[in-house]
């Protein structure tokens, strides 16, 4: 028999109580308790929704099919009506391509199978409800032989194109089940329900839900289940409704609904074989929307919000878990601070007390427990903004005086020196940058918000390509060469934006939004792994909401204890720092919160 060393590679030690930085995996002894101990890290039970990639068509009452990170998109309803798609598009996990059509055009019809294999069946043409079957054989689609009754708004479930079950639909409102065999269609046994435009989800033509729709007196929240030969009606949803989507290949045990008619349209619920309990919602609200995926790794795309959507969001159980605790008191309480550095080496300068409404020229370096007062800058600003790695570090812009400020000061562990100016006055910027020799300043307000970029080269700054969307109090977080800008403040109503844009060194390019429509956020870490914290999402409602880009897409992660807009940040995912900031009406912060991107669980080995 082999033994743990060899194929560990190392011996289980001896520890007085737990080891003090395990791997993930290792086994050691604790003396005290006499046991062996274990650890790994700590992942989420329950789900969240992520955004995904955009589709290329926007669309309502699609219809899809396939896996989290192998689904398809097909056909669908536009403007100006009667307009109908063949479009078909497949995700990666990603992104959107587009494949080769549909070959009649349609909507709200119904997806069985998975990306490689699936059958679309039925659905409404420009004209009139259709019968036309077609299967897909991950190339190409193919007329096969109709279903017997034309209907829409019908509803299956199956795992290949040779294997799959169809039920319900209009007009009129009908329980009518039909079993594919791969070559032909034949009716089994009604739905106890007769009804359309509901959702389903199975893994094979002998198991699956049929769960919710619309009936002749409105909608249901009626849920059954099919055998292989009869179904039987089981405990209801929370929400009945219409117009939903499902994790298309779930198990008649473990599934999952979310959107609907129903406001919000945002509803998602899970279900485990016996009940349904209401979890996360949808980050965008819509209905007649296509779903795919399992109970545990689930996709939402498309639908009507309105407008029609190209949205898509990922659902998933399992992330790794991050947690904020509570760091050091700064000595003086403020927002609109410039934070630089990292969890464990951080300079917060500047800044505006909301309590007394005045402009504060502090500087406070932070070591990972207590913030001392070092010197001050130069010139008196506030919402201002800063990058570094300490010791050194670079603060621009600003406000003060009546006036937009140009001036820039560099931190060399000890005193500030003023250095060239920026090219455009501004205040409530934002910026990256790695130290004092290299940076970048991003949008802000200077007669009007603007989306005005300057790159900096340790000397001079130099005007580059502007932001797609002008905005300020965007969350920021990269280099020079590559960073994210993250919502922020846009002109006129709501006044609030998500949307976020990658800088490559030349060019913006629009990217996924976050979940939440925000300004005043925190931003840290880089263009590929980065943290939006706290801020504002409406004149009433300061944000303890903490989003993760990943280099694709976002998820909420744990919220900041306090609501905070205007925050500083520093750091990585990882190992991050979020501090001072306020809270209106008049209270300015003076607390710090420290953010650790994982947490580990330990375990005791029984060897009874």
């Amino acid at each position: 028999m082999a033994e743990y060393k060899e194929i560990h590679g190392t011996k289980i030690r001896n520890y007085t109580t737990n080891s003090d930085n395990p791997i993930t995996g290792e086994v050691w002894y604790n003396d005290t308790d006499n046991v062996l101990k274990f650890q790994f890290p700590t992942v989420t039970t329950v789900g969240s929704w992520r955004t995904g990639g955009n589709m290329n068509t926007a669309r309502r009452q699609l219809i899809g099919s396939g896996l989290y990170t192998a689904a398809l998109a097909f056909g669908g309803r536009g403007n100006p009506p009667p307009t109908r798609y063949t479009n078909t598009e497949s995700y990666d996990g990603t992104s959107w391509t587009e494949v080769n059509d549909l070959n009649t055009a349609r909507s709200d019809g119904s997806g069985m199978g998975v990306s490689t294999s699936t059958i679309a069946a039925g659905g409404i043409t420009p004209s009139a409800a259709t019968n036309v079957t077609e299967t897909w054989n991950g190339t190409n689609w193919t007329e096969v032989n109709d279903l017997n009754a034309a209907r829409y708004g019908i509803r299956g479930f199956g795992s290949t194109n040779t294997a799959a079950l169809a039920f319900s639909g209009a007009a009129p409102y009908t329980g009518a089940t039909e079993l594919w065999n791969g070559t032909n269609w034949t009716e089994v046994n009604d739905l106890n329900t007769a009804r359309a435009y509901g959702t389903a989800t199975g893994t094979s033509s002998t198991a699956g839900l049929a769960v919710t729709g619309y009936i002749s007196t409105g909608n249901s929240a009626v849920n059954e289940s099919w055998n292989g030969t009869n179904w039987t009606e089981l405990n209801d949803v929370n929400t009945a409704r219409n117009g939903l989507a499902a994790s298309g290949q779930g198990t008649t045990t473990s599934s999952l609904i979310f959107g609907g008619s129903v406001s919000p349209k945002q509803q998602t619920e899970e279900w485990n074989g016996t009940n349904w309990t209401e979890v996360a919602d949808l980050s965008s609200a819509r209905d007649n929307l296509a779903g795919g995926g399992t109970a545990t790794n689930a996709l939402a795309f498309g639908g009507d919000t309105p407008p029609n959507s190209a949205a898509t969001e990922e659902w998933n159980i399992g992330v790794p878990v991050g947690a904020w605790s509570t760091g050091g008191t700064m000595n003086t309480a403020r927002g609109m601070s410039a934070f630089a550095g990292t969890q464990t080496a951080t300079l917060a300068t500047q800044g505006l007390n909301n309590n007394t409404d005045t402009i504060i020229n502090v500087t406070e370096s932070y070591n990972g427990t207590n913030w001392t007062e070092v010197n001050d800058a130069n010139l008196t600003r506030g919402q201002l903004f800063g990058h570094g790695t300490l010791p050194s570090a670079l603060i621009y812009g600003g406000y003060a005086s009546g006036s937009n400020k140009t001036e820039t000061e560099t931190w060399n562990g000890t005193n500030w020196t003023e250095v060239n100016d920026l090219n455009t006055a501004r205040y409530a910027h934002w910026g990256v940058g790695a130290d004092s020799t290299t940076g970048l300043a991003v949008g802000g307000a200077d007669t009007a918000i603007t989306g005005k970029t300057e790159s900096y080269n340790g000397t001079n700054w130099t005007e580059v390509n502007d932001l797609n969307t002008i905005r300020a109090t965007a969350g920021g977080a990269g280099t020079y060469t590559s960073s994210i800008a993250m919502g922020g403040q846009t002109p006129g109503s709501p006044g609030r934006t998500s949307n976020s844009e990658l800088w490559n060194g030349t060019n913006w390019t629009e990217v996924n939004n976050m979940n939440t429509t925000r300004r005043s956020i925190g931003g840290l870490g880089t263009s590929t792994s980065a943290l939006a914290v706290g801020g504002d999402e409406s004149p009433s409602a300061r944000s303890a909401k903490n989003e993760e880009w990943n280099g694709v897409s976002f998820v909420e992660l744990a919220d900041l204890s306090a609501a905070r807009e205007f925050a500083g940040a520093s750091g990585t995912t990882t190992a991050g720092l979020a501090g001072a900031g306020r809270n209106p009406p008049t209270s300015s912060l003076s607390s710090t919160e420290e953010w650790s991107g994982s947490t580990n669980t330990t375990k005791t080995i029984t060897t009874d």
